[in-house]
Formats: structure tokens, C-alpha cells, sequence
């Protein structure tokens, strides 16, 4: 599984492929029998993955309402930023860690949780490739980030537990002194771990037994033996978005890992036609309302999606180049594109989701998958909001084999008068 995570959300009526007066119901169609000019302006450049895809349209960030909700009318007290909420619930699905001037991840986040899943001996649980946008989007528990690996040749290094390039003095290398002192760190210090285990809070218990399970981890990796068709080689070519994809690709066709992130550059107004002292923030992102934004903010958001769906593009042609088996490594797995917010001027509703590849068996592809709105009362008034995107984490466990699990984060949210469940998979995506 990959989540491939894009900031600012996007333009709804140039995202979107619905059917015309369909708006209220719920269905899906086929995507094969569509040609380019079929697909939207945003789209278009994964028309050649067609039969690889499930759009789906028409979720709503549940936590977020529900959590700006409370704050503004049940006495709580916190960052109502939805930019800052989103990106603290987009993975986690929980109440935020409302810190002293900004909301962050409340609790671990469903990539984690699944790479604890299916992690194994000498395999990464889970790894996260690239950049903050504001805040961190992976936890390993509450405002705790994951480890993040920003540089692409870094991130080579880190999956396949190289030490850095040797020197030529004579002198014992890193590489050789861990060689040398194989033996694991955490078993030296069992004894001192024994010893100061019972004398910590629960909440800091369970942060140790974190910071041993990550350093576990790393030994892992350090020891991990290479299959023979993984070439360790690494040319730092082309864009750093698909230098990580490339790599990527590389860890999930040796096995490396089964879950990996990659949080995409926030790229600069050049790459899509801006001119460079545009704000890609404020005069692109904040300007992008179809219902009263600029013509320069409308546009422009729209060859900014474009781009990133150009690069999500490419990440599929590299999963799809890795035979195994009768399929490709593209059918064995879910790329999964997110974002943070629905809108560049902070919707929750109406979320872009992309879903990539067959999951082993587990999703349909190849279909545009509609939900209806309905509307809820919030403070300034009611909002159309379809399905919990809460849900698409059940069903991202599902796909990985944790079918035992019907909810991740918040079971449920209250909102004004009316109780929303986050349970169960989301319908018609299998």
C-alpha cells in the first residue's frame, strides 16, 4: 500500500466526472470505455491507468466538522484552522493534539497501524518519503511524527539499511564498526529497561515501548539481506517526486516494505505556469472557489492538480513495469492519493480520492464511484456532505487483511443534533 498525499485539495467541477443530474444519487460506471478527452481537466494525464483506477467522489472529513464543531460550540478550546486539522486527521481519524498554538496528529495513523499489521523480521513496517506541508501527516502516536526522509538519496540509503559511503584512510568504516557490533542494542539494555519500565506513568510507558519498537525496527532494517534482483544503484535524476516513486517501487518489488508514504513537494508556481512571486498559498490555493475565486486562482489550481496527477502517473508506471506473477506489482497493490482538504480555500467536503491498483483482488478498479450529499447543520449554516472519509481507512485495512477491524480512530462523531458513524468499509469499491 502507498498513500500519496498532495496538499491544498483541489477544484471540484474540473476534478469530478460525474453523471449529469446525478448529483443526489448514489452509483458507478465503468472508466474503460472512455477516451482522454472523456476524463477531467485534472485527470486526464491517468487516462492510460483507467482500468487501473477507482475514483471516488463524494466523501466528507467527518472528525474535522465534528471536531471544529465542539470547539466552537461545547466549551473546548483549539486551533479551528481546517488546514491544520485536516492534516492532523487526514491518516489519523481522531481528535487532534490540540498543542499551544496549533491542532497535530492525536494518535498514530493508519499507515502505521497497517505496516505494524504486516510487518515482519527483516522487513520495514512502514516508511514516509518527503515533505511537511505545515505539519506532518504520519504519527506513531500522539503529535509524535513519523520518521520522515526528505532527501531521495537518503531514503535509498534508509531502505536498504546502507551505511554512508566508506572512507578511503584505512580507518574501520561505519559500515564495518555495525558489522563489527552486531549484536542489538536493545538487548544490551534489557536489564535497564526491566528496571525503569515500572517506575513510569502509563502515557509514558507506552511512549518507550514506542521508541523501543522503532529502534527494533531499525535493527531490522540494518540487517536486512538483500534479495539478488534489487539493484542498490541510484541515479538522482529527473523530479524529487519521482525519485521517490522510483524508489518506492524498487522497495515494495524486494519486499523491503508492504506500506510506504510519500508526501509530494509543494511545488513551485513555475512547474505549472505561475510566475514566480505568485503566492502559490494565498493568490492560488485561497483564490481557487469556482463560486467567487479569480480566473488566476481557478486555473491555476487546476494545472497545479494536473502536475501532481502527471507524477502519480508516472508512480503507476513504475508499479505497473514490475512483473510478478501473472500481473504487475500494480496489481498487487493500492496507491492511494489523498489530500488534506477538499478545496484550496478549506472544504472538507467533496475530498479528491484516488484509488490505484487492484489490492491484490480486494477493490474493483477500472470505475467512478459517486456517493450523494446530504446536508448537516454546522454554525454557519448547513453543508452537503456525502459519506465519512473516516470510512476508506476500514477499507484500506480490509484490502491489507485485517478484516477483523470495523472502525480505525473514532468510532462515531456528534454533530449539532446528529450522532455520524465512521464503522464499517466503504460500499461499491469491491
Amino acid at each position: 500500500m502507498i498513500f500519496y498525499i498532495t496538499p491544498h485539495g483541489t477544484v471540484p467541477g474540473r476534478w469530478h466526472m460525474r453523471q449529469p443530474g446525478q448529483d443526489n444519487d448514489e452509483y458507478d460506471y465503468s472508466l474503460s470505455g472512455l477516451g482522454e478527452s472523456e476524463f477531467s481537466d485534472i485527470l486526464r494525464p491517468l487516462h492510460r491507468h483507467r482500468d487501473n483506477l477507482l475514483i471516488v467522489d463524494g466523501l466528507a472529513r467527518m472528525v474535522t466538522y465534528a471536531e471544529e464543531y465542539r470547539i466552537r460550540n461545547n466549551g473546548y478550546s483549539g486551533d479551528q484552522n481546517r488546514h491544520h486539522m485536516s492534516q492532523a486527521h487526514l491518516l489519523t481519524s481522531t481528535w487532534a493534539y490540540q498543542g499551544a498554538s496549533t491542532a497535530r496528529g492525536g494518535a498514530q495513523s493508519i499507515d502505521q497501524e497497517i505496516g505494524n499489521a504486516v510487518g515482519q523480521p527483516g522487513r520495514w513496517n512502514s516508511r514516509v518519503y518527503g515533505f511537511n506541508h505545515q505539519h506532518a501527516y504520519n504519527y506513531v502516536g500522539e503529535n509524535q511524527p513519523a520518521p520522515r526522509e526528505q532527501s531521495p538519496q537518503a531514503a535509498l540509503n534508509d531502505i536498504l539499511g546502507l551505511a554512508p559511503v566508506p572512507s578511503d584512510s584505512g580507518e574501520p568504516t561505519r559500515d564495518d564498526m555495525i558489522r563489527a557490533a552486531r549484536a542489538s542494542v536493545l538487548d544490551v539494555v534489557t536489564e535497564e529497561f526491566a528496571t525503569i519500565v515500572p517506575k513510569l506513568s502509563v502515557a509514558d510507558r507506552e511512549k518507550l515501548e514506542r521508541h523501543r519498537s522503532l529502534v527494533r525496527d531499525l535493527e531490522a532494517g540494518v540487517n536486512l539481506a538483500l534479495p539478488v534482483a534489487c539493484d542498490s544503484s541510484f541515479a538522482a535524476q529527473g523530479h524529487v517526486i519521482d525519485q521517490f516513486s522510483r524508489i518506492t517501487a524498487m522497495a515494495l518489488a524486494c519486499d523491503l516494505t508492504r506500506v510506504a508514504t510519500i508526501v509530494t513537494q509543494n511545488i513551485p508556481g513555475e512547474e505549472f505556469g505561475v510566475d514566480p512571486g505568485i503566492d502559490v498559498h494565498q493568490d492560488i490555493a485561497h483564490a481557487s472557489d469556482e463560486n467567487g475565486g479569480t480566473t488566476q486562482g481557478i486555473e491555476g489550481m487546476v494545472r497545479y492538480n494536473r502536475v501532481y496527477a502527471e507524477h502519480f502517473a508516472y508512480l503507476l508506471d513504475q508499479l505497473d513495469s514490475v512483473q510478478e506473477g501473472s500481473g504487475t506489482l500494480l496489481d498487487n497493490t493500492s496507491v492511494v492519493w489523498l489530500s488534506e482538504l477538499g478545496t484550496g480555500n478549506h472544504a472538507v467536503n467533496q475530498l479528491p480520492v484516488v484509488i490505484a491498483g487492484g489490492g491484490a483482488g480486494y477493490f474493483r478498479p477500472g470505475r467512478y464511484v459517486h456517493y450523494p450529499r446530504t446536508a448537516i447543520p454546522l454554525t454557519h449554516g448547513d453543508e452537503l456532505v456525502g459519506l465519512a472519509h473516516e470510512r476508506l481507512h476500514v477499507s484500506l485495512m480490509h484490502a491489507m487483511g485485517m478484516t477483523e477491524r470495523s472502525s480505525f480512530g473514532l468510532d462515531q462523531v456528534d454533530i449539532a443534533d446528529r450522532t455520524i458513524s465512521l464503522r464499517d468499509p466503504l460500499p461499491r469499491l469491491t
